[in-house]
């Protein structure tokens, strides 16, 4: 795993990337004049250029990126408000953000625990990670787009939108049990079954109606026993 990464962060980190990053703080620093931000800021690109070296590392399972972001976080967060409660006690300080923060962290700590559990298995749309379900849902909105020209059989979606036939399989199958999608078949000796659009699950109540209650399962399931 960690010759992965090294590699990986090989090919991400170009002198290029490195320098446009540089320049970026460069012009935060000439904006603000203000070392602190500068410094904030350079911790921030660092951990998130970190991350971004971790998901692209095809070695190195969510569930781990999840737990370090989750530890990183808590921890800087308490951090962060022991320096508001004490250094600038008598300041106004903003000590709501960092405890805020600290519940994203255990949030997210929550959820890989979950996942290293092996609770989730990504067999259906409740049991998938928050990635897998924002994905599925992206998914879901391109095939939707693209079923509004008419009915298209799976191949003909899976050109169309430029996904996998498993990618748009799943995110059929998941618009197909709320109705949004529904099977046709084309008369024809050749019996082609294709997929066409419910028009009328389609504004935001629907979504809502469709879409929330399965974001809010998969937003407090981290917390269920």
């Amino acid at each position: 795993m960690v010759p992965d990464t090294v590699r990986t962060a090989g090919e991400r980190l170009t002198v290029r990337h490195i320098l446009s990053l540089a320049a970026f703080l460069v012009i935060i620093y000439g904006v603000t004049r203000e070392l602190d931000v500068v410094i904030g800021a350079t911790v921030g690109l660092a951990v998130l250029e970190a991350v971004a070296v971790l998901r692209e590392t095809p070695s190195v399972a969510d569930r781990w990126i999840q737990l370090g972001i989750g530890g990183f976080v808590s921890l800087a967060s308490v951090g962060w408000l022991a320096y508001e409660l004490t250094v600038t006690a008598n300041s106004s300080g903003p000590a709501w953000f960092p405890v805020l923060m600290f519940l994203g962290g255990v949030y997210f700590l929550a959820d890989a625990r979950n996942d290293t559990r092996g609770k989730y298995t990504g067999s259906t749309a409740d049991e998938m990670s928050s990635s897998d379900v924002m994905l599925v849902l992206n998914h879901t909105h391109l095939i939707t787009e693209e079923l509004k020209t008419g009915p298209k059989t799976i191949d003909e979606l899976a050109e169309s939108c430029d996904l996998t036939i498993s990618r748009v399989e799943e995110a059929v199958e998941i618009a197909s049990d709320e109705g949004l999608i529904y099977q046709v078949t084309s008369e024809g000796p050749d019996d082609t079954v294709r997929y066409a659009l419910d028009e009328s699950q389609l504004g935001g109540i629907a979504f809502i109606r469709s879409n929330g209650k399965r974001l809010a399962q998969r937003v407090l399931e981290p917390f269920r026993s």
